[in-house]
């Protein structure tokens, strides 16, 4: 998925202060957090995201000591991201950060296949006019 691309039919858009992302449908808001305000917490079966979208957003520079950790930068709806990946405590962590908008991270089994998670990273887009903020 990607900026203007059809969200597959098992997966749907989050859309969170004026930042939006396409998750798979088994995600579901937690009681920890749910979506309020400028922060979304969401879990499936194999998946937790976590999603700030504020400009005092984890911009993800604190995790280069982590187990397996490595960082790149890739063009995500139309802006510069940062991505990180380690692991933390027998969990997977994938996430990328838009400076100064948002930051996602996706909590994944250690030995689970990241391409949902990349999946769900890259989809993110900003004000394009079509939120509901």
């Amino acid at each position: 998925m990607h900026e203007g691309a059809a969200v597959d039919p098992a997966w749907s858009t989050l859309r969170v202060a004026g930042v939006a992302l396409d998750i798979p449908d088994e995600l579901a808001p937690t009681d920890e957090r749910g979506v309020e305000g400028g922060a979304a917490v969401l879990e499936g079966s194999k998946l937790r995201l976590t999603l700030d979208a504020s400009p005092f957003a984890d911009p993800l520079t604190r995790y280069t000591d982590k187990p397996g950790y490595e960082h790149w930068r890739e063009i995500v709806g139309g802006l510069p991201a940062d991505f990180v990946s380690f692991e933390d405590q027998g969990t997977r962590i994938v996430a990328t950060n838009i400076a100064g908008r948002a930051t996602a991270v996706v909590h994944i089994p250690a030995d689970a296949d990241r391409s949902v998670a990349l999946q769900i990273l890259r989809s993110i887009r900003t004000d394009q006019g079509e939120f509901d903020d």
